[in-house]
């Protein structure tokens, strides 16, 4: 167990802080989330863009009825979630500092 760990688990106020049931602890959480949904949609993106990089026209003009359509409109929507999930973690990261910086500011004051 780390010592930060320990600390929390015998310390009540640094755990009110720090704990699991804290604003910074969500926020961060929420940064891991965003971050690993940003990671599979990009590789679903990067993955979708290799496929439709053919040399082959004629073969890709024959395969274009609706398929095509199709791999547009979920690009479309993946791009559109990058957008989002790329909002939600730079909102989160903002969250998260003001909540350190307000806690910085108060260990400041009280010491005097």
């Amino acid at each position: 167990m780390s010592e930060a760990k320990r600390l929390l688990k015998k310390d009540p106020m640094l755990k009110g802080l720090f704990g699991t049931n804290t604003l910074p602890y969500a926020l961060r959480s929420g940064l891991e989330e965003a971050s690993q949904t940003h990671k599979a949609i990009a590789a679903r993106v990067a993955s979708a863009l290799q496929s439709s990089s053919s040399t082959d026209f004629a073969g890709d003009l024959a395969a274009a009825t609706g398929k095509n359509r199709v791999e547009e409109a979920d690009l479309q929507r993946d791009m559109a979630e990058l957008a989002d999930t790329q909002l939600r973690y730079e909102a989160d990261a903002k969250l998260l500092a003001q909540a350190y910086n307000r806690l910085r500011t108060a260990i400041r004051d009280n010491r005097g």
